[in-house]
């Protein structure tokens, strides 16, 4: 907070206001001048209900989100980047108290589709934005990726799925780490089971090791961590989603 308050003095009741809700992780996570970005983008929603920011690092890209929250999004966002062909290593995802997201995918341009034409940035962006409001049919997108990889095969490296839930980790949360094999699609998976369990993100925790996806997503509904049936029943659910594929 010192070092926010130093970089926007005569913003430290909007960055306050911003950051209500917002879990410590989230402070660790980014910059001061990545939070004030953030502010800046969540005070343009009134002008465009989804900002978009892209980058290109060193290793991968960077595409921050900035939206108002609803069910589905995460899960659609990641299918969208599924569908373009990349492949995401890392996410963060974070809410706060007025529902605003910040969601940051960082992802390998596997067909170098954005490398290559500077000209598709926007198109992609517009990509995405058109999913979030309905305008796109991702689920006809992610059925010709799919069809795509299959013709590539079967993985040289099997990753048998796993999942484990923890309800006593966090006071306000409940924890579900996912173990699977790396595929397109599979974080639209996860996340639409969350959803049609109407379950919320408040933080994901994406990470890929090879061929093997480690993500940790801490879910609550109704603002309130899940009880144990309903962890019991989503564990259930989330299985049989992975067993049947994007």
């Amino acid at each position: 907070m010192i070092r926010l308050r130093a970089l926007a003095p005569v913003a430290g009741k909007k960055v306050k206001t911003f950051l209500e809700g917002l879990p410590q992780r989230y402070l660790r996570t980014y910059a001061a001048n990545e939070v004030l970005h953030h502010l800046e983008m969540a005070e343009s929603l009134g002008k465009h209900p989804v900002q978009l920011d892209l980058k290109r690092g060193r290793h991968w890209f960077e595409l921050t989100l900035v939206t108002n929250d609803r069910p589905f999004l995460f899960g659609k966002v990641s299918g969208t980047l599924a569908a373009w062909g990349m492949n995401i290593v890392k996410a963060t995802a974070f809410s706060n108290q007025a529902g605003i997201v910040v969601d940051t995918f960082y992802f390998t341009d596997r067909f170098r589709t954005l490398e290559l034409n500077l000209s598709e940035w926007e198109r992609f962006k517009r990509g995405i934005s058109d999913v979030l409001a309905g305008e796109t049919d991702l689920e006809r997108m992610l059925k010709s990726r799919m069809l795509a990889q299959e013709k590539k095969g079967t993985p040289k490296v099997k990753i048998k799925t796993s999942l484990q839930s923890d309800n006593l980790c966090s006071s306000n949360s409940s924890l579900i780490q996912v173990v699977a094999q790396d595929r397109p699609g599979l974080l639209h998976t996860v996340a639409s089971c969350f959803s049609l369990h109407k379950c919320n993100i408040e933080i994901a925790l994406i990470d890929t090791e090879g061929q093997m996806a480690i993500d940790v997503f801490y879910l609550t509904t109704n603002r309130k961590k899940l009880i144990p049936e309903q962890l019991k029943q989503l564990e259930a659910a989330l299985r049989e989603a992975l067993q049947s594929g994007p």
